[in-house]
């Protein structure tokens, strides 16, 4: 028999009764309240001193920037002559035919004609539209598209039958509104030839890809330092197709349009010009041509484009004037030192709209009708290259569309 007494010190009891024992001694407990303390006065001393982030801006929605990424490269340089106030009515008609249904399939450009306003040119146009049940608010649709795009533009009502549009003060538009059309005298196509060239080539190798694969003979004509200048070159080549040098030149608005490092300037001495020339040449040597990127200013410049052309022909190229300013004196210089020469007749997407640019196409097939021959020039946009597709199907076929080299110089 055992006569010891049952152990009461709580130093030997085992198990949770003896843990919580342990901790709720004074030494313990002090350790961890002291440890809650400084855990909490760290977390307020962090709210109070975090700084309050701005209130989100939430753009509305009416707001929202929506443009489609600009490319690094400026196409063109913007302008604002007689012919780009011409285009904008065509658009203004464009739109108004959309907006009573009418078909622009059955819209008949009659005749075109090269006229001149201030220094520049522009194409007054014969328009037969299709039939007009409410004259009247086809008037009143056609006045609101017009002030939308040209405020000062002026829609004369001509009677039963016809109405015309005044830009400057100068007529552009005759409307032929008759229910049924009557005959008017077309110029007569004695073997017309058109010309499609696409300039800025060069960074869009797969809008490219498209337009060479058309059944239509275009001229291209490539930046010698875009991105892809050499794939595209290559892909030119292939394919058969004339192949221009895209030569940037100073445009009036310089330097805030920039024409790019590889630019003729008006500031170069003639040696600088001999040098820029020679770099930007070597860089497509399979080219049999120039025409220029931008350069209102630089093709205004006697001096310096007496360089630049003197250099052309000095390496077996022609040259096709842009005509990016009715000031050029690309015409007069090519004379004088011999240089093969073209000039641009038309621009074709100005508006980056298909209908838009089908009546371009349109209004290049009267011109060629016209005076025997017409260079049309595009730019490889997603728009050309449907329009350029439903052309091809459409256009007029008394009209021999040619690559530049076949057509004769002026």
């Amino acid at each position: 028999m055992d006569d010891r007494a049952p152990d009461t010190n709580t130093e030997n009891r085992t198990g949770l009764d003896g843990l919580l024992k342990r901790i709720y001694r004074p030494g313990p407990l002090i350790f961890l309240f002291t440890l809650a303390f400084l855990a909490l006065a760290g977390l307020g001393w962090m709210l109070l001193t975090k700084q309050t982030p701005p209130p989100q801006v939430i753009t509305p929605v009416a707001e929202e920037r929506r443009e489609e990424p600009q490319p690094d490269k400026v196409y063109e340089e913007v302008t604002s002559d007689m012919e780009d106030q011409v285009k904008q009515a065509d658009l203004a008609i464009i739109e108004t035919m959309r907006d009573l249904d009418l078909k622009m399939h059955d819209l008949d450009l009659v005749d075109v004609e090269q006229r001149r306003f201030e220094g520049s040119g522009y194409h007054y146009q014969v328009l037969q539209f299709p039939k007009v049940t409410d004259r009247n608010r086809f008037l009143v649709t056609l006045r609101r598209r017009l002030f939308d795009r040209l405020p000062d533009a002026v829609l004369l009502d001509n009677g039963d039958t016809e109405a015309a549009i005044e830009i400057r003060g100068q007529r552009t538009h005759r409307l032929l509104l008759e229910a049924t059309p009557q005959i008017i005298a077309r110029p007569e196509a004695k073997g017309p030839k058109l010309v499609v060239v696409i300039d800025d080539v060069g960074e869009d190798y797969r809008v490219l890809k498209g337009l060479a694969g058309l059944d239509l003979p275009l001229t291209f004509a490539v930046w010698p330092h875009a991105s892809h200048t050499r794939e595209c070159v290559e892909w030119i080549a292939k394919t058969h197709h004339d192949l221009l040098i895209h030569f940037p030149m100073e445009p009036m608005g310089y330097p805030q349009v920039k024409p790019g490092d590889d630019a003729l300037f008006v500031s170069m001495t003639p040696d600088q010009v001999r040098q820029r020339v020679a770099d930007n040449l070597a860089r497509i040597p399979e080219a049999i041509g120039v025409n220029n990127h931008m350069g209102s200013r630089f093709t205004a410049d006697k001096a310096g484009m007496a360089v630049a052309l003197t250099e052309f022909k000095r390496h077996g190229l022609f040259f096709l004037d842009s005509l990016t300013s009715g000031k050029s004196v690309g015409r007069a210089t090519a004379k004088t030192v011999g240089i093969p020469f073209y000039e641009r007749d038309t621009f074709l997407d100005n508006v980056k709209d298909v209908n838009a640019i089908l009546l371009q196409l349109r209004k290049t097939e009267r011109v060629a009708q016209r005076q025997g021959r017409a260079i049309a020039i595009g730019h490889p946009y997603r728009q050309t290259l449907d329009a350029l597709r439903a052309w091809q199907d459409s256009r007029d076929p008394a009209i021999q569309v040619i690559t530049l080299s076949k057509l004769p110089t002026e």
